[in-house]
């Protein structure tokens, strides 16, 4: 599965260490189109420790467009995103480790009834965000909103997280 790295590795970057890739803990948030793509190329970069969040379905749009789901994962109101993804890349190659989470990133601008249940979810979203950062090297900013990234951004700056903004938004 390493062959072409390895084959960098002796002629183009002797210096590449696969086991620093291979242990690299990756988070990605967002499991669309940018989410699928990346978590492919991260997988054949060698990086085998993929986490992907998502708090959609998969949609009917979403097979021609995103390569880790397919028809059968439309079905039935479909399937959650990033299990759906997680599970293709174990598919795909069984010695990633992929793991999904689903849950929704609190945003600017969107008001939150106070006290009531909609307050501790958020809450919980928020402790289960800043958790999952922490557990991870290098976050990868893969939504649609500039506003879905801003906590993200905020508490990978104050965790010391690498961030990488692959999104351009539809703002």
């Amino acid at each position: 599965v390493d062959l072409n790295l390895k084959l960098m590795r002796w002629r183009v970057i002797p210096d590449l260490d696969l086991d620093r890739l291979k242990a690299t803990r990756c988070l990605l948030l967002g499991a669309g189109t940018l989410g699928c793509y990346v978590a492919r190329t991260l997988m054949a970069w060698g990086v085998r420790n993929i986490t992907l969040v998502d708090r959609g379905h998969v949609s009917f749009s979403n097979p021609v467009r995103q390569p880790l789901f397919c028809f059968q994962d439309c079905l039935g109101g479909g399937r959650p995103k990033a299990q759906a993804a997680a599970e293709e890349l174990v598919r795909i190659f069984p010695g990633v480790h992929a793991r999904a989470e689903t849950l929704t990133i609190p945003m600017p601008g969107h008001a939150i009834k106070p006290g009531g249940a909609e307050e501790a979810q958020t809450r919980a979203d928020v402790e289960k965000l800043e958790k999952l950062i922490v557990e991870h090297d290098v976050v990868y900013l893969l939504m649609d909103t500039r506003e879905s990234r801003w906590l993200p951004s905020l508490l990978c700056a104050l965790h010391g997280r690498l961030v990488i903004n692959c999104a351009l938004g539809f703002d």
